[in-house]
């Protein structure tokens, strides 16, 4: 099977996209499980693989849902852009994703988070969709990688 090639500018154009989708969703209320299927209007909750596949679908790119399934579909990347996935793992083991979360631009990660009462102490909403530093995901324990779609390589 042959795959169509895309230039840098379209892969810029995507890249571009996945951002503006994604900021469209900001403060979208999390819930575990809720199904985006009406790309046309916002969704009423949402959870962090239903974001990453809604907003890949709204550019035309397939992705799979469920965040270990998504791991498994993308390309680890040490040097993430704007649009590529980070993952967290349980133990930080690559056959135990449970979360993933979209690089957002140089410093942030744009997630749908269940709450999580321990991350006001920590200095970050939860119980949906937020911003947080790249830098927190990449110290976290259970970080697993960065990781881009097929199609953006």
């Amino acid at each position: 099977m042959q795959h169509e090639l895309l230039t840098t500018d379209q892969k810029e154009a995507i890249r571009s996209g996945l951002v503006e989708s994604a900021r469209k969703l900001l403060n979208t209320p999390y819930e575990f499980g809720a199904e985006w299927t009406n790309y046309a209007v916002p969704p009423k909750s949402i959870d962090c693989s239903e974001l990453v596949e809604g907003i890949y679908t709204i550019q035309k790119l397939k992705m799979p849902d469920g965040s270990q399934m998504q791991f498994d579909f993308t390309i680890t990347t040490p040097s993430p852009l704007p649009g590529d996935l980070a993952f967290f793992g349980r133990g930080g083991r690559p056959g135990q994703i449970y979360h993933v979360g979209m690089v957002f631009n140089d410093s942030q990660i744009i997630e749908a988070r269940a709450f999580d009462q321990t991350s006001i102490t920590r200095g970050f909403e939860t119980g949906k969709v937020i911003l947080r530093s790249i830098l927190a995901w990449t110290q976290y324990r259970n970080f697993v990688s960065f990781s881009r779609h097929p199609k953006l390589l």
